[in-house]
């Protein structure tokens, strides 16, 4: 059903651009009526539409329509209601062992302190100069 919808879909839109592009200019237009045009211009000059006016509205519609509907399919509604966001954060979770499930180890406690690195070897150089000037 998706696939047969998807391609009304493919049509639809091709046939939309063709209707547009083969629509002759109405002269004017907006941009007449906003730099000095007259009222009805603004509007279009034509108050009948023809044949690619109203298949241009059909295929608007079409279009709409099954974009509404290819959208509407395409979200897992059967699945559950995370969101992508939900989803992350599970998976970055690590994952602790639960303690106390009875598996017989001794349960491990983490080092409450780093081990510390020992003291360099040789001698230590002064951070301040010897008092004088060192001369």
């Amino acid at each position: 059903m998706y696939g047969v919808l998807l391609g009304f879909h493919i049509l639809v839109c091709f046939a939309l651009v063709l209707a547009v592009l083969l629509q002759s200019g109405k002269g004017g237009g907006l941009a007449g009526g906003a730099f000095g045009g007259t009222a009805q211009t603004v509007f279009g000059g034509r108050g009948a539409t023809d044949f690619l006016t109203r298949a241009t509205m059909v295929l608007g519609a079409a279009f709409f329509a099954t974009s509404l509907v290819l959208a509407l399919m395409s979200t897992n509604q059967r699945g559950s209601t995370r969101s992508l966001l939900q989803e992350e954060a599970r998976k970055a979770l690590p994952t602790a062992p639960q303690q106390g499930q009875g598996t017989g180890a001794p349960a491990q406690t983490p080092p409450s302190q780093a081990p510390t690195a020992p003291p360099p070897a040789g001698n230590p150089t002064p951070a301040t100069p010897p008092p004088g000037g060192g001369r």
